[in-house]
């Protein structure tokens, strides 16, 4: 009798963890918008200031580094915002995101590379490039978070 008293309360522990754990890989819904647009001002701003030359370029630069800067801080805003901080070694989180990743980047390069066959300079393909990472890193993270609400569901 005691014995499965004991068991079945490490079982709702184990069950607890888990689903602290995947609650804490839930990605904010704003957090997909914000970092695309973090991504995809800082090119605008580049592609603004390659026709001014001058200060333009210093403010192009000061805007993409407030760009990384708000990137930084959203993915620290995401973690703390569970209150669960569960980190994973990089060589985990690289292996995680993998596929997405090549996936995202090879859209990035085809949008590019299709913007200059097409006849559009640098500072426009530029700008495609970087809304199209945006908008895969966006939909990446809804994919995910769809994936883990349907666990959360299935753990109960």
């Amino acid at each position: 009798m005691d014995a499965d008293l004991a068991a079945e309360a490490l079982q709702g522990i184990e069950a607890s963890r888990e689903r602290a754990r995947l609650t804490a890989g839930l990605t904010p819904a704003w957090y997909g918008p914000a970092a695309a647009v973090a991504g995809i001002v800082p090119a605008l701003v580049d592609a603004w200031a390659q026709e001014r030359g001058g200060w333009a370029v210093f403010l192009s630069l000061l805007v993409a580094l407030a760009g990384l800067a708000v990137l930084v801080a959203l993915v620290n805003l995401a973690r703390r915002r569970t209150g669960v901080m569960v980190t994973l070694p990089w060589s985990a989180r690289l292996r995680r995101a993998a596929v997405p990743l090549v996936i995202v980047l090879a859209a990035g390069g085809a949008a590019y590379g299709l913007c200059r066959q097409f006849g559009a300079d640098h500072a426009v393909a530029k700008v495609a490039l970087f809304a199209v990472l945006g908008i895969g890193a966006w939909t990446v993270f809804v994919i995910r978070n769809a994936k883990i609400k349907q666990k959360l569901r299935a753990a109960g």
